[in-house]
């Protein structure tokens, strides 16, 4: 089968500052692909890039056999493309089954008519979106907690929400942005075998910037490696170990000093406004 989403030569500048530089990336069909790399090396500006949010300088993105090269996110995310973010943003007020009937929206296909009159297929399709919601529950682990404010869950609870919520627009492709951050040991074990589980369970490819390695070199069939906006490795968890680009990257160069920056980028990109609240935290 070919691949769900092709990349090619995806660049993004903010004035002179190249935050990602010509990075070809696929997404192949139900495994998990993992996109490391030190602080600021571009990982989240990829997403962003890939999700709609931010428009690529430069590039090629072909998604689910359609081009998308700067299509809004509202277009990816009909397409099947879903993400979750750095930061939690969970509606708090809501129940935890709510928040995943958010997230069902793009799917939905009931007309404002049949939702004003409560006509009898718009309670259908309602009561078949809470069962699938209760299911997605169960999956990540929260079958008990439906009816609880989403802001009231464990942090941990929380990041699993936003994974329950994110799958249920039944997506080709789920985006996860460091979903470790914050987790503690039983934690991070209880997501790396969810984050195995989610090809198998939903059909759904997985891409994942995490800076927990082991969590990286468990849960990845791919590991790609960027440092300063460039790809500098790609290939098996057990490649990436050995690779001597990835070493100096994480732990500094033979001498033992750390490898200095390439000349054009010696400051982070100033915050692009595009895409608001939205940006997340960019790494």
């Amino acid at each position: 089968m070919s691949d769900l989403l092709t990349a090619r030569a995806l660049t993004m500048r903010f004035g002179g500052l190249t935050a990602v530089d010509a990075v070809d990336f696929t997404i192949p069909p139900a495994q998990v692909i993992s996109l490391i790399g030190p602080n600021g090396a571009g990982k989240t500006t990829f997403f962003n890039m890939l999700t709609g949010l931010y428009h690529p300088t430069e590039g090629e993105v072909t998604f689910m056999g359609q081009d998308v090269f700067g299509a809004p996110p509202h277009v990816i995310a009909k397409l099947g493309m879903s993400r979750t973010f750095q930061n939690i943003r969970l509606f708090r007020e809501m129940s935890v089954v709510d928040n995943v009937l958010v997230g069902m929206h793009v799917r939905l296909r009931g007309g404002l008519m049949a939702t004003l009159l409560n006509l009898p297929s718009f309670r259908r399709e309602e009561a078949a979106a809470v069962t699938d919601a209760r299911e997605l529950l169960r999956m990540v682990g929260l079958h008990d907690r439906h009816n609880e404010l989403a802001g009231n869950l464990p942090y941990g609870d929380q990041r699993r929400l936003e994974i329950a919520r994110a799958l249920a627009s039944r997506p080709g492709v789920l985006l996860l942005d460091e979903p470790a951050a914050g987790m503690n040991g039983n934690e991070g074990e209880s997501l790396a075998q969810l984050i195995m589980d989610i090809p198998g369970l939903t059909g759904a490819a997985v891409l994942l910037i995490e800076h927990e390695m082991k969590l990286v070199m468990r849960v990845s069939q791919r590991v790609t490696v960027l440092n300063y906006g460039s790809k500098i490795a790609e290939g098996s968890p057990e490649q990436i170990r050995a690779d001597p680009a990835v070493i100096e990257a994480y732990l500094g160069s033979d001498s033992g000093t750390v490898a200095a920056p390439p000349a054009q980028i010696v400051s982070p990109p100033p915050p692009p406004t595009a895409a608001g609240s939205f940006a997340g935290t960019g790494t």
